[in-house]
């Protein structure tokens, strides 16, 4: 994709919406058919079984005090090399960002992440997970997210730039050490200028609740949260926001297959 420069989410709607956040609260709405999926996959213990039950996840966003910011749905296809059934959670997709409060039907952003060999060794371009963020219309780049080569070692790393070959304004890595996803903490990826400075976090949180846990033991549902500083510039705020989505699909999007078998009990 050419990259063209331009303040679009600088003088668009989303720099309103964006100007003066500090946090945003990300919650994954929970799927009946999955959950049905991975039960049905756990009690004849056949695991691909439960990728039957895929379906394009769906956000709600919010801020810190509860307020709707935004909405994002995922654009992808269930079948294809590239589709959800087969390449789940590297599979080719779209997410579309909505504003409530701006249009219900058009855009504001659209992350897009092409298909992905896998996020284990990050040796090639094959393999190296990426996600472009645009603005609404989708045909502008605003910023973009991938994996360095090997990953970041043994702290999943990313780097964001404006596009594909610049230098990174700012690194996102794991406070843990290989051993990524669980629910039994909080796991936080701090965000860093190319100065070393933290300047936000994404944070996969915890379940608080049982039916939290419950939630996620049968779905792919999280809870994340983004911090940033609040004068950050707008590009580089949605451009973070973008890279929570692509932490969530590489570490995460397949938590919900614990193998707990609620038909046979055990």
């Amino acid at each position: 994709m050419e990259y063209i420069a331009m303040d679009t989410l600088r003088d668009g709607p989303v720099a309103d919406l964006l100007h003066d956040t500090e946090k945003l609260i990300v919650k994954q709405k929970f799927e009946a058919v999955e959950a049905m999926a991975n039960a049905a996959a756990n009690a004849v213990n056949l695991d691909a079984l439960g990728n039957l039950g895929e379906v394009a996840n769906k956000y709600d966003v919010y801020t810190d005090n509860g307020g709707d910011k935004f909405r994002v749905v995922e654009q992808s296809d269930y079948c294809g090399l590239t589709g959800r059934c087969c390449c789940n959670p590297n599979h080719k997709l779209k997410l579309h960002v909505y504003a409530p409060e701006v249009s219900p039907k058009d855009e504001v952003m659209v992350f897009d992440r092409p298909c992905k060999c896998g996020q284990c060794c990050a040796c090639c371009g094959c393999c190296q997970q990426e996600m472009i963020v645009n603005n609404g219309t989708g045909r502008d780049q605003v910023g973009y997210i991938k994996q360095p080569f090997l990953g970041g070692g043994f702290s999943p790393k990313l780097q964001v730039m404006e596009r594909d070959g610049d230098d990174p304004y700012c690194t996102i890595e794991s406070d843990a050490t290989c051993c990524i996803a669980g629910m039994c903490c909080d796991h936080t990826f701090r965000i860093k200028d190319h100065d070393g400075n933290e300047i936000g976090k994404i944070v996969k949180q915890k379940p608080s609740s049982f039916q939290e846990v419950a939630t996620e033991l049968a779905s792919d549902s999280d809870v994340f949260a983004i911090e940033f500083n609040k004068d950050l510039d707008v590009n580089k705020k949605a451009t973070l926001f973008g890279a929570l989505y692509l932490i969530d699909y590489m570490f995460f999007e397949n938590e919900g297959e614990a193998n707990v078998d609620v038909v046979n009990q055990k």
